[in-house]
């Protein structure tokens, strides 16, 4: 608190551009710790959404995976695949 009160005495007994070179470099100050605080903000909520999308795309990849097999089982037995029905024919 004593550290504080001397600054602010000592602020006020300097000149203009005095105060005004503080109040810049604390200005500056914030800015920067807001910039820095609002990448990480950002790049936390990219990451996850890359996460998100990976994610979706396995299942999809699982899902597609999984009906070719039930096509190559179709084909396998000598049947024909009807597109419009999802289904195999013999």
């Amino acid at each position: 608190m004593m550290y504080l009160k001397g600054a602010l005495a000592l602020l006020q007994a300097s000149g203009l551009l005095t105060k005004l070179v503080v109040a810049g470099s604390i200005a500056a100050a914030v800015l920067v710790a807001y910039g820095v605080w609002h990448h990480k903000v950002y790049r936390a909520g990219y990451d996850r959404a890359l996460a998100d999308i990976a994610a979706e795309d396995k299942r999809a990849i699982g899902s597609a995976l999984k009906q070719r097999e039930i096509w190559l089982a179709c084909r396998a037995r000598g049947g024909r695949w009807v597109q419009s029905e999802g289904r195999c024919a013999s």
